[in-house]
C-alpha cells in the first residue's frame, strides 16, 4: 500500500509550486490526482502528466482512489481539486493521513482566509465535519507558511 506523504486540496492540481516546492518538502514517487471530471479529459491528463517530470502521475476517479493507493508500495501525494472531492473520498472509506487546504478558488460566497484560500460557509462546514471524523486539517498555501488550524480561521467566515 502506498504511503501518503501529503494530501492536498489545490484547484490548480499539478503546477510549478507543487513540483518545485511541495515535492521537495514531501518527496514522493507518484502524484495521484483524484478528480472524476479530469479523468475523462485525455488532453488535460497529458498536460498534467507533463507538468511533473520525474514523477509518475495517476489521474483517477474518486471511486478508484482506494484501489490506486493499494496497487503500489511507494510514497505518494494525493491532490483533490476541491473540498467536495476530498469529502467524497473520505466518506467513501478512503483513509487520508491529513488534508492540506492549499488553494481554493474564490467564489461569489467565499471569504478569504489567507493568501490563495477563499472558503464558503459550506466548504468550511465540510472541513469541520471531516475534522470531527478525526482527519487532521490545516490551511497552508506554501510550505514556508505557518499551518493554520480551522479554529484559527473560523472568525473570517461570516
Amino acid at each position: 500500500m502506498a504511503k501518503q506523504k501529503i494530501v492536498r486540496v489545490d484547484y490548480r492540481l499539478i503546477h510549478g509550486q507543487v513540483v518545485a516546492k511541495w515535492i521537495k518538502y514531501h518527496p514522493v514517487k507518484r502524484i495521484i490526482v483524484a478528480d472524476d471530471e479530469l479523468k475523462n479529459d485525455e488532453f488535460m491528463c497529458d498536460i498534467y502528466k507533463l507538468a511533473a517530470p520525474g514523477n509518475e502521475v495517476d489521474i483517477i476517479s474518486i471511486a478508484e482512489l482506494e484501489e490506486t493507493l493499494n496497487k503500489k508500495d511507494d510514497d505518494v501525494m494525493i491532490i483533490f481539486k476541491d473540498i467536495k472531492n476530498a469529502k467524497l473520498a473520505l466518506n467513501s472509506g478512503v483513509k487520508l493521513i491529513e488534508l492540506n487546504v492549499g488553494a481554493v478558488q474564490n467564489g461569489k460566497d467565499s471569504y478569504f482566509v489567507t493568501s490563495g484560500v477563499a472558503l464558503s460557509k459550506e466548504e468550511f462546514k465540510d472541513l469541520q465535519e471531516m475534522q470531527e471524523k478525526g482527519l487532521d486539517i490545516y490551511v497552508q498555501p506554501i510550505p514556508e507558511n505557518e499551518k493554520l488550524s480551522l479554529e484559527s480561521i473560523k472568525n473570517k467566515i461570516k
